[in-house]
């Protein structure tokens, strides 16, 4: 899971989809439905973006809930 990731945040044409913040420690997903229709089915098995979330759940990523990092997931170990 991890991996499969990497790629997609590393992926051309994902920019104004799931970006990095600048701090590089966490990222965004800017634009759910574009997500789900165009990142999900290429790099992941389930395509469900609720799915995603609570994989990320189980992986360890944390979301943040306040502050200008709202919306954004993180990993001490992902970066």
């Amino acid at each position: 899971f991890p991996e499969k990731l990497m790629e997609a945040l590393s992926a051309d044409g994902a920019e104004n989809i799931i970006v990095w913040l600048p701090h590089g420690c966490a990222f965004v997903i800017v634009d759910p439905k574009a997500f789900t229709n165009e990142i999900l089915p290429k790099y992941f098995k389930k395509s469900k973006f609720t799915s995603f979330t609570r994989k990320l759940s189980r992986w360890g990523f944390k979301r943040y809930t306040k502050g200008p990092r709202t919306g954004a997931y993180h990993h001490k170990l992902f970066q």
